[in-house]
């Protein structure tokens, strides 16, 4: 009987300190963002609109002129590949949706239906191959504003599955409004790149996204910093790095790694820690040997005076230079064109068909 208490305890104890954590790996917010999502094609019918957000003050949306067969009224809207992710952890994907009739709400043909669709695509192999796993629809002109009520939790197995409202009319407080998507992501997986497919054919149909979230779950590892967040920027002639922690308990310092591949690093400096401390302290690193035409990946190595070591999260600067590039128009969030002084959230559209996410001030 002792033994079988003893053992139950030590299961107890062993579940006790199995903790596990959830971090934000990348997060596109429209607003603020380091996981850069765009259009395939800005138009009337699909861009950046400020009717309705979940943060504000702006999401992305795409919405029906009526006909019902125009190709100009589908489009995906693309979170770009994201390496480095630890096989042993598992992730999920979540984003938020709604479906409003802004556009037209005195249409006949307001509201979504079943041939009204928004499906996720997620790629494992870097973006060349992608497979459906999340597709809901509209049924008999619902419309739904965002709420909390309608959720899919899904985790991913390579079979698209469906999800419908069981009527028409208003769903926001049904429970099958579905607002709130999330795609459960097993371990084993290093890359993950997700497309957001949407179509609406006809006035007053609408699809609206906001908060596009990644998540990491794994263990719980006790840090000596609490770090705020860790950027990237590009100077054109160098690499601007910055980071913020809250807090720091025996920081020595930070050792700057940089890869091409984000597995295969190298150090590239050092910056002295501040050992404790209970306010934020900002730090920042300039590399001037990046190298150049290639995305540059970059992570921390805090070090403890003890020798014990972490690492931040991976971020990525893009340094690829198009030569001759050229920008040819600049559009706002309800996908009109504007000048270089528009002040807002704006996108640029260059030449060589690459977009750009621009807030202007």
């Amino acid at each position: 009987m002792k033994k079988i208490l003893f053992l139950t305890f030590m299961f107890f104890g062993l579940y006790l300190n199995s903790q596990v954590c959830t971090t934000l790996v990348r997060n596109d917010r429209i607003e603020t963002y380091d996981w850069t999502g765009l259009w395939w094609t800005p138009a009337p019918t699909a861009g950046y609109f400020t009717n309705a957000s979940v943060s504000p003050t702006v999401s992305a949306a795409l919405y029906g002129l009526g006909g019902g067969t125009s190709a100009n009224e589908f489009d995906w809207y693309s979170l770009p590949n994201v390496v480095g992710l630890n096989p042993s952890n598992s992730y999920f994907f979540k984003f938020r949706l709604g479906s409003y009739t802004f556009s037209n709400p005195t249409a006949t043909t307001r509201g979504v239906d079943q041939s009204d669709i928004t499906e996720v695509q997620i790629s494992t192999d870097g973006g060349i191959t992608y497979t459906s796993e999340i597709r809901i629809t509209g049924f008999s002109n619902a419309f739904w504003n965002y709420n909390t009520n309608g959720v899919i939790n899904k985790t991913a197995n390579g079979v698209l599955t469906t999800y419908s409202p069981v009527a028409g009319g208003n769903r926001t407080t049904t429970g099958d409004g579905y607002s709130v998507i999330t795609l459960n992501l097993p371990s084993g997986i290093t890359q993950i790149a997700i497309d957001i497919f949407a179509r609406a054919n006809a006035a007053g149909e609408e699809w609206w996204f906001d908060d596009f979230e990644l998540f990491e779950i794994g263990p719980c590892i006790p840090l000596s910093i609490e770090l705020l967040y860790f950027n990237g920027t590009n100077k054109e002639n160098y690499n601007h790095l910055n980071w913020v922690t809250a807090t720091e308990t025996n920081n020595s310092h930070f050792i700057i790694e940089r890869s091409e591949d984000a597995m295969n690093w190298n150090s590239i400096g050092i910056v002295q820690g501040n050992n404790n401390s209970s306010t934020p302290i900002y730090y920042e690193y300039n590399d001037h040997t990046c190298n150049k035409d290639i995305v540059n990946y970059y992570r921390l190595k805090q070090v403890d005076y003890s020798g014990d070591f972490d690492y931040s999260n991976i971020i990525s600067v893009f340094n690829i230079v198009k030569v001759n590039k050229k920008l040819l128009k600049i559009i706002n969030s309800e996908g009109k064109e504007v000048n270089q002084d528009y002040r807002g959230f704006t996108i640029e559209l260059y030449d060589d068909g690459s977009k750009k996410k621009v807030i202007r001030e």
